[in-house]
């Protein structure tokens, strides 16, 4: 019998390693470019390798009493139907308390300056992103409206404060109807 059994010509021991690297280059080809900084080639006295990531995914959950739990995702990236999508930044654990009159707000960035923070609110929503290494993004949308005017925000061992009043009357114009 000339050759092997199954009519390849190439080694046995290439049998195993073929399928492995030819998903490890799809892998590659198909990673987002924001994604490319997060594969490094590194020497080693055993050759050359590559190291991937941080990717981080994950949720946290927040209960209060008397309220529904809250579900919310963190992380670098977003699962979809597409495949792994890369979000704007890292994703900090934020958490939204809502009170009668005003929201506290909470969030985590670890190891960033408070020059490097830019919180932009709006009557219905925060961002939050920071221009350092980190790249930390977060877009908050609010389930009340609030007065931009009456925002404070400190910032104190790698968490950001945020409070906010709410509108307590909603403004508009009674229309008489013809």
């Amino acid at each position: 019998m000339k050759g092997n059994p199954f009519g390849w010509d190439r080694d046995p021991e290439d049998w195993l390693q073929d399928p492995f690297k030819a998903m490890i280059k799809r892998f590659e080809e198909s990673t987002p470019s924001e994604f490319k900084d997060l594969v490094r080639e590194e020497e080693t006295p055993t050759g050359t390798i590559r190291r991937y990531g941080p990717f981080v995914y994950g949720f946290s959950y927040t209960a209060e009493p008397g309220k529904e739990p809250v579900f919310q995702e963190f992380g670098n990236i977003r699962p979809s139907s597409r495949g792994i999508l890369p979000s704007q930044g890292r994703e900090p654990l934020v958490d939204v308390m809502s009170e009668k009159d005003k929201f506290k707000i909470f969030v985590e960035l670890p190891g960033v300056d408070k020059d490097e923070v830019k919180l932009n609110v709006a009557e219905d929503s925060i961002e939050i992103q920071t221009n350092d290494e980190k790249k930390f993004y977060k877009f908050i949308d609010l389930d009340e409206t609030v007065d931009v005017d009456s925002t404070k925000a400190s910032y104190k061992n790698g968490i950001l404060t945020i409070e906010l009043d709410k509108k307590l009357k909603r403004t508009g114009k009674e229309v008489k109807i013809d």
